[in-house]
C-alpha cells in the first residue's frame, strides 16, 4: 500500500534491477542519477525482510550525512506506513539522550550516520546483533 500511495505504478530501471537481488540478501553496488529511485530501491527490500513481531533492530541503513539520514528515514516511514514497523533516525548534532530514550522503545529499522550509531552501540543501548546486512553509500 505504501508503495502505491507514493505514486509508484511500476519500478524504475534501478529498482527493477536491484530489488529482487536485494531480497535474496545479495550485495549490490549500483549507480544511478538523482531522482531515479535509488533510496526506494533499497528501502523496499529492507522493509520486506523485517519481522514485525520481533521488536529488535533488524535493519541498519548507514548514510554519510544528517540530511540523507532524514530523507532515507522519511522514505522508509512512507513506504512502511501500513506495516507495524518502527523506524528511527539518529545522527550526530542531535540529542544523544533523546536517542537513548527512543531505543528503549521498539525499533525495527535504524537509519543514521556511522559515528552516532557506533556511539550508541558502544554505550550498549543500540543492540545490532539481529541486523540484516544492508548498507547505503548513497550520496
Amino acid at each position: 500500500m505504501g508503495i502505491y500511495e507514493k505514486g509508484f505504478e511500476r519500478p524504475s530501471p534501478i529498482q527493477e534491477e536491484s530489488i529482487l537481488i536485494a531480497l535474496t540478501g545479495s550485495d549490490i553496488l549500483a549507480r544511478a542519477k538523482n531522482g531515479t529511485g535509488k533510496t526506494t530501491a533499497f528501502c523496499i527490500p529492507a522493509l520486506e525482510r523485517i519481522e514485525q513481531d520481533n521488536n529488535v533492530i533488524q535493519v541498519v541503513i548507514l548514510v554519510p550525512t544528517r540530511e540523507l539520514a532524514l530523507q532515507t528515514s522519511q522514505v522508509c516511514k512512507e513506504l512502511g506506513k501500513h506495516l507495524q514497523i518502527q523506524v528511527m533516525v539518529t545522527t550526530g548534532g542531535t540529542s544523544l539522550k533523546d536517542d537513548i530514550m527512543r531505543l528503549y522503545q521498539p525499533v525495527h529499522l535504524l537509519v543514521g550516520t556511522p559515528g552516532r550509531i557506533l556511539d550508541l552501540a558502544r554505550k550498549g543501548v543500540c543492540i545490532l546483533e539481529n541486523c540484516l546486512n544492508i548498507q547505503s553509500l548513497n550520496h
